[in-house]
């Protein structure tokens, strides 16, 4: 049997109040780590916009029931933290995702440009070629889990939640599914210029992997041993991925820590707090003197403050050089806090990346958040 090292998906179902599918009237959301659920999460929404009849039959849900309900940003400030810890599932995911990412975008909420799924229906395809159709209450028939009422987010999401629990057991590694999702446009594949984006080769695919398991087994701030024996065996099947960032850094700290066969609270604390900057380098890092005068200066995303020539404008009016790409003479790597559409794996993009490896090698560039720059234009 083959053993996933992915140990937290984050499983859920959204209804709509229209036809559009561009708001949310309920979520549903079920947290399964290993193999059980050990969360759930249901609430009713206020899309704040009209209800079709034929919604309303199939969710029986009306406005007059979501009429005291959170918004959808009011409903996220409980959700994203439970969205961030683990990889995404769902039935016909690439429709529960849609939905999510319009919604994140009407209610211009800042989360993450790119979102990691796996979805049961296409499992279930491959697990079950010649089932009658993979609809969800049909596989759910067909494996006798339980779905008490469908198009219900909490059942349907409890009943996703049975389905992967079942591929689990059966072997099946989600991973092999996983797809990205393009949060601002939303869409899977990303196109650019109306054509078709090269497919990631397969080393960006599994770097793509390690980031989300560093993130899974670090989003709860506990680090266990049975996590990074998982995390050592993926990574030693994996081993042709030497020569690559993060690859090298984490394998050799792994092995350090590991190779008297105890992790003591010092290594366990010590590899929490690497995991948690290799996944997100931004959110961590701290700057506490911001100095722009005679330094090389290199700006990535989108910033609030305004177009990135401007950006760049200002920082040269305040003695800053301004540098077009990430090198050994960058001083400050400048992220913009409306994130970019060039992120090349996990959570951050290849200049941040690129600033991460230097720092590695000795270097004293210095990543800063937009906030921490006080832009003014």
């Amino acid at each position: 049997m083959k053993a996933t090292a992915i140990e937290r998906y984050i499983v859920f179902d959204v209804e709509t109040p229209n036809s559009a599918n561009d708001r949310i009237s309920s979520i549903g959301v079920v947290v399964v780590e290993g193999q059980s659920i050990v969360r759930e999460f249901y609430t009713l929404v206020n899309p704040e916009t009209h209800f079709d009849a034929f919604n309303i039959s199939l969710t029986g849900i009306s406005p007059e029931d979501v009429a005291d309900k959170p918004t959808f940003a009011e409903a996220w400030a409980d959700l994203a933290p439970i969205f961030s810890s683990g990889m995404l599932i769902a039935h016909n995911a690439p429709f529960d995702m849609s939905v999510l990412a319009k919604c994140l975008n009407a209610y211009q909420i800042e989360w993450q440009p790119y979102a990691y799924y796996a979805c049961t229906c296409q499992m279930g395809r491959k697990c079950f070629p010649h089932a009658q159709n993979h609809k969800l209450n049909t596989l759910c028939t067909m494996l006798h889990i339980p779905l008490e009422q469908h198009h219900c987010a909490l059942d349907d999401a409890k009943a996703c939640a049975g389905l992967l629990i079942h591929y689990l057991k059966q072997g099946c590694d989600p991973t092999d599914y996983v797809r990205s999702y393009d949060i601002a446009n939303t869409c899977t594949e990303k196109r650019a210029s109306g054509m078709r984006r090269a497919q990631p080769s397969e080393t960006t695919l599994r770097l793509q992997t390690l980031q989300m398991i560093l993130k899974s087994i670090s989003a709860d701030g506990v680090l266990t041993s049975e996590e990074v024996m998982v995390l050592e065996r993926w990574m030693t099947e994996n081993q042709e991925l030497e020569g690559n960032y993060p690859f090298d850094k984490v394998f050799r700290t792994v092995r350090q820590a590991t190779q008297d066969g105890i992790l003591d609270a010092r290594e366990k604390e010590e590899l929490l707090d690497l995991f948690t900057r290799i996944t997100d380098p931004v959110g961590q890092t701290e700057c506490g003197c911001f100095d722009i005068r005679g330094k090389v200066f290199c700006l990535t995303g989108e910033f609030k403050a305004g177009g990135r020539s401007q950006v760049e404008a200002y920082f040269v009016a305040q003695g800053g050089i301004a540098g077009k790409s990430v090198t050994k003479k960058t001083g400050y790597l400048i992220v913009g806090e409306l994130g970019s559409d060039m992120w090349s794996s996990g959570n951050y993009g290849s200049k941040v990346k690129k600033a991460m490896e230097l720092q590695e090698k000795g270097s004293s560039i210095v990543i800063v958040k937009e906030g921490e720059a006080s832009i003014t234009l």
